[in-house]
């Protein structure tokens, strides 16, 4: 016989929860293999609750003098409302690791658990739930947490300079027309049956080049470059020698980047001017939904003629 599966709706208590942010927001309740019958017979008849659309739900017990632990937290089932339960089931205990970081929230935070699914099997009992806290404005509206700094827009002299390079080079750069840059990528594709080592080599570290190594070389990812300009357009420039050799377009991410940075510093004129530049090359070439979102900005802006 196999496990008996049940996924829960919502039992949350009333009022806005979001899980908090303790590993996945979710944990499996310990110890109850030691009151598995007990469990067994509440887990069926909260299912069953579940099914009818009659309350259920769990609740969160600290329990300071546990000789053991002195964060540690039980998990009660209950049947009916939270504000009234009608029966009450001690299940198990939040683990230790996670009633610590709890124990660590600011005093007065409210927190409260939901059951998301549970499998009853012949010799085991599984139960998963998930913590549930405020969300972070109502958080931070009552004081036990402070809303986070807003990242700094890194713009100098010397950014702007590489900037305006940057798009005059994509102005005087010849533009490739599709047809032109699916016949770079058709040249520079690795045929691992009739390129020779030495070309399939080549091939290999042109596409290794094309694929922004100052992004790559970083273990912090892009997105801690949202707010550089120097770095999005060095990123761009990257692309553009790839664009210019292979015929691969660039990422626009980085170019959408640049275009909000410039939006946020209300450089209207330098937005404009890079976004025309832009669009020489990649308006009717670029596929996806950044793309055309980069190409719909241009025309918002007046860079480019509306369609």
């Amino acid at each position: 016989m196999g496990w008996e599966v049940h996924k829960f709706g919502d039992n949350a208590p009333a009022g806005d929860w979001v899980q908090w942010t303790i590993g996945s927001g979710w944990f499996d309740v310990q110890g109850l293999f030691n009151r598995k019958e007990g469990v067994r017979e509440f887990l069926r008849l909260a299912a069953q609750a579940d099914l009818l659309g009659e309350p259920f739900g769990a609740l969160l017990n600290p329990v300071h003098d546990n000789k053991h632990d002195k964060n540690a937290m039980q998990v009660i089932g209950i049947l009916g409302p939270h504000e009234a339960p009608t029966s009450r089931v001690f299940l198990g205990y939040v683990p230790a690791d996670v009633a610590a970081e709890v124990a660590s929230f600011p005093e007065g935070m409210p927190i409260a658990v939901e059951l998301k699914k549970s499998r009853i099997g012949e010799v085991d009992v599984i139960l998963n739930c998930a913590g549930l806290w405020p969300p972070a404005k109502q958080r931070q509206e009552m004081g036990l947490e402070t809303a986070p700094s807003k990242p700094v827009t890194r713009v100098d002299e010397n950014a702007l300079e590489q900037l305006d390079a940057l798009i005059e080079r994509m102005n005087v750069m010849p533009a490739l027309t599709a047809k032109q840059a699916a016949a770079r990528q058709k040249k520079n594709r690795i045929d691992f049956i009739k390129d020779d080592e030495a070309t399939i080599q080549r091939k290999l570290a042109e596409l290794e080049a094309d694929r922004s190594p100052s992004v790559l070389e970083d273990p912090g990812g892009f997105k801690q470059y949202d707010n550089d300009l120097a770095k999005q357009v060095e990123i761009v420039s990257e692309g553009l020698d790839g664009w210019r050799r292979s015929g691969m377009t660039p990422a626009p991410y980085y170019s959408y980047r640049i275009a909000v940075i410039l939006s946020k510093q209300k450089d209207v004129e330098r937005e404009k001017a890079f976004l025309a530049a832009w669009c020489r090359h990649f308006s009717e070439v670029g596929v996806g939904q950044r793309y055309a979102v980069l190409v719909e900005r241009a025309r918002k802006k007046g860079a480019i003629p509306e369609a």
